[in-house]
């Protein structure tokens, strides 16, 4: 089994950087540490501080030193987080994971990035309608891809990272925000799926040279979410056969689904990182995500099967590892180590066994920072049985 942890750098340091090594590796029995190096905005409880608990994250940042020569021909530049400005804990980090014999993983959250969407506004996602989805890049922009690429090759580059952990590196939707959302319009699933699609200027060039009538189909998903603005009542019917009945959009699907994935497989081909993970967050309608075609593009996938239910976790994992078509030894099963998903230590216990029966090789668990300090030790019981 090889198992690691997914940790924020803020938490890691505060605890101290190579006691938290030591006591992951020695005590707790990981393999390796999936650290946070680019991540969205965020509010997180602290349990293991003393005095104030509550930690916000109001901008989406980069959390190390980027290196600018890997910058220098895209035009969007990374942010740096202010625990970053003044020294490089990522640095400290993979010196203190060396010295224990402990790999490195970049968990690295790639388009969901609410500060570079409105920092490079043309380059997010856009409705039909023109409105810009601010919280996430739009991956048909070539832009976009230049610099994820970048950033994932600067991290295999200077931190001798065993692994690039990629997070939403795919389309997103309407409906999850930096803001809080005010919406009385019920879309229906075919609404919002319609309502999600991105017509950047990328998208719709991309489009355009695949022979899809870009602008004719963005006019006919305007008029079909008119109908609903107007009217108050949801689209009939389910994605799949929406989309199968109507051929231009269909190719429009394909076309997403194929910016996706060549992403995923540009990184790989191109990053120098020795295994490059996608995390399996989102479908193939808003994401555009199609884990068969991905997983011919890197190393492993990573399925979140964030239950209390053992039978549950059997369903998740056999789901994943049909879908995808890969073996049980490239798929990473994502645990989460406190409530509700785990209750207790035998709950925690139960579903990582149950995973294990389905043949799980490879464990993280979510989260260092989140968890109180006893849910470690569950961990340790896990990976030591």
């Amino acid at each position: 089994m090889y198992n690691t942890i997914w940790a924020y750098l803020w938490d890691l340091r505060d605890d101290g950087i190579p006691e938290s090594v030591r006591y992951l590796r020695n005590e707790i029995g990981l393999d390796a540490i999936s650290v946070a190096t680019a991540y969205h905005t965020f509010q997180q409880v602290r349990p293991h501080r003393q005095g104030r608990k509550l930690l916000t994250g109001d901008a989406a940042a980069v959390y190390f030193r980027p290196d600018g020569r890997f910058y220098s021909d895209t035009v969007i530049q990374p942010h740096v987080a202010p625990l970053a400005r003044d020294s490089n804990p990522l640095e400290e980090l993979a010196e203190a994971c060396s010295g224990q014999g402990m790999d490195l993983v970049s968990w690295t959250v790639c388009l969901h990035t609410s500060r570079l969407g409105q920092t490079y506004p043309r380059y997010a996602q856009q409705t039909a309608y023109g409105d810009n989805l601010g919280w996430i890049l739009c991956p048909g922009e070539d832009e976009v891809r230049a610099y994820v690429t970048a950033l994932c090759t600067d991290l295999a580059a200077n931190y001798g990272v065993r692994r690039v952990e990629l997070e939403t590196c795919n389309y997103g939707g309407y409906g999850h925000s930096h803001y809080h959302t005010k919406d009385g319009v019920p879309l229906g699933t075919v609404g919002n799926y319609l309502y999600s699609l991105c017509f950047s200027a990328g998208c719709m060039a991309r489009a355009e040279q695949r022979g899809i009538d870009a602008e004719g189909l963005r006019s006919w998903v305007i008029g079909q979410l008119d109908r609903v603005f107007a009217s108050g009542r949801p689209l009939e019917g389910e994605i799949p056969s929406f989309v199968e009945s109507h051929p231009e959009l269909a190719a429009f699907q394909e076309m997403r689904e194929d910016l996706v994935t060549s992403l995923i497989g540009r990184i790989k081909a191109e990053s120098g990182a020795p295994e490059v993970s996608f995390l399996l967050m989102g479908d193939r309608w808003l994401a555009g995500i199609r884990p068969e075609k991905i997983a011919a593009e890197c190393d492993l996938l990573g399925a979140l099967v964030y239950t209390d239910n053992p039978a549950v976790v059997e369903e998740r994992v056999t789901a994943a590892l049909e879908q995808s078509r890969i073996e049980p030894r490239r798929l990473l099963v994502g645990l989460q180590a406190y409530y509700p998903c785990a209750p207790d230590a035998e709950t925690l216990a139960a579903v990582f066994a149950r995973a294990r029966a389905c043949g799980g090789e490879q464990f993280s668990f979510y989260n260092y920072g989140i968890m109180p300090r006893p849910n470690l030790d569950w961990i340790r019981r896990c990976v030591s049985s």
